[in-house]
């Protein structure tokens, strides 16, 4: 009976998981208020907060200190969860079957609160105006949200979000040993699941003040994330990974790697 609880949880942290997602991509993209309504004339009615809409922004200072509290909230939960010695501590109390479905359906309660709360402050900072503009805005938007979701499946993406733990448990199998691999975007990025969503955060033919607060605060959240989890996987991995990263660039194709001295610079 526990194995099968420990399965239908895991099942239904992907499901919240899968339609936070979704949601993420309808608020960041504002897609209620886009083209896309004259295919899909529910939209409105299923996304009724956004980045730029849903509620009265009410005193601008307010919204700002409102807006980040929610952005340090999730960012909160999502770096000290993925520490490994909270994770140990986790699984004091939890399966470690469920330890990673439970970090996933809290994260995307974390996402759901900060979709519920969030303060437009739909002030226009720049706009495309032709239509070469319009489109490369939503075309580097889409392939940001892309590139997330093929670097999860990249690195298996149902062990990152807890479905092949679950599973492994109710069919009373032992999990395989993680192996490290670089497959296709990660030989030129060590983080193109990061770079991705850094795209879409970015991208679209609109930015406004609550737009640019929202990337801006999100990608300084990611930038401070990426220290922590480089740090967890040098302890993991030892000097298989110290050598990709003395090999490949953190987030932009091209830049030149980290050299060994900077690299523990930046760690330490």
């Amino acid at each position: 009976m526990q194995r099968l609880i420990i399965l239908l949880f895991g099942l239904l942290s992907y499901a919240v998981f899968f339609a936070t997602f979704l949601y993420l991509v309808a608020f960041v993209g504002n897609l209620q208020h886009s083209g896309l309504v004259q295919w899909l004339p529910w939209l409105p009615e299923l996304v009724p907060h956004s980045i730029d809409a849903g509620r009265e922004t009410g005193v601008i200072g307010l919204a700002l200190i409102v807006n980040l509290a929610l952005i340090a909230l999730f960012g909160m939960q999502h770096s000290v969860m993925a520490r490994t010695g909270f994770k140990a501590w986790l699984t004091r109390m939890l399966p470690a079957s469920a330890e990673r479905s439970f970090y996933v359906l809290l994260a995307s309660v974390m996402l759901i609160v900060l979709f519920w709360q969030w303060r437009p402050i739909p002030m226009v900072i720049w706009e495309a105006q032709s239509t070469v503009g319009i489109t490369l805005g939503w075309s580097v938007f889409a392939l940001g949200f892309l590139l997330v979701l093929l670097s999860t499946f990249l690195i298996d993406h149902f062990d990152l979000f807890g479905l092949k733990q679950v599973w492994s448990r109710f069919s009373n199998r032992s999990l395989p040993k993680p192996r490290f691999v670089t497959p296709m975007f990660y030989r030129l990025v060590r983080h193109p699941l990061y770079l991705g969503f850094i795209l879409a955060f970015w991208a679209g033919p609109v930015m406004t003040v609550g737009g640019m607060l929202f990337a801006a605060a999100m990608t300084s959240y990611i930038l401070i994330a990426i220290r922590f989890e480089e740090r967890d996987l040098v302890r993991i991995l030892g000097p298989e990974y110290e050598r990709y990263c003395d090999q490949v660039p953190m987030l932009v194709p091209g830049l030149n790697a980290l050299s060994p001295a900077a690299r523990e610079k930046e760690l330490s």
